[in-house]
Parts: structure tokens; sequence; C-alpha cells
């Protein structure tokens, strides 16, 4: 029984996130944004000077990558963060509000987790 008990708290720990963790994959977040954004826009002049339609097509589509990315990355982070809060994890769909999104993902890095503990 208690052999279950334990399987089952470290099951639940591998889907939260704490604090510190949640705040490096928020600066990892943003790194990655620069670093696919500057990448989109390499992908941009390279569609200006090319004329082969093939070329232009997937150069356009490489601009859609970074939010893309930052949204699935940024969600996911949320959603183990917010696990370890003890809030509904479908609150990680604020980060599509522009600015009530990113305020969110700002107050989940000092957000206090929540204690499980029953006396």
């Amino acid at each position: 029984m208690t052999e279950q008990i334990i399987q089952a708290t470290q099951h639940q720990q591998k889907k939260t996130m704490n604090r510190a963790t949640y705040s490096i994959f928020m600066g990892l977040f943003l790194v990655t944004f620069v670093v696919l954004r500057v990448i989109s826009k390499a992908a941009g002049e390279i569609a200006a000077t090319a004329y082969e339609p093939g070329v232009v097509l997937i150069c356009n589509m490489l601009h859609f990558l970074p939010p893309v990315t930052v949204i699935l990355f940024a969600y996911f982070c949320m959603a183990r963060r917010l696990r370890d809060c003890g809030k509904n994890p479908y609150y990680a769909w604020f980060i599509l509000i522009p600015l009530f999104g990113l305020a969110y993902v700002i107050y989940l890095c000092f957000a206090q987790k929540k204690n499980n503990f029953q006396n």
C-alpha cells in the first residue's frame, strides 16, 4: 500500500514545475523566441532575393515558426507550474491573451507552491 502511494506521489511530481525551474524555462523561452525570430527574419530576406516559388513559400512559412513554438512551449510550462500552485492547468490558455498572458507568466514566476499536507 505504501509503495503504491510513493509511486503515485512520484508520478504526480513529474507533472509539476517549481518556481526555479519555471523561471529558467521562461528564460530559455525568451532566448528561443529571439533566435527563431532572427531565423525567420533571415528567411524573409532570402525570400526577397529568391524568385523561385518553392523557396519563397518555405521562407514565408518560417514566419509562423516563432509564434507557434513560443505558444506551445509557454503553454506546457505554464500548465505544469499551475499544477504545482494547485490551480487548474486549463488557466494556461491565458497565454493567448496578449497583455494579460504576459502578466500571468510573470506572476507564476513568484507564486507559492500549494502544500498538500493534511493534518
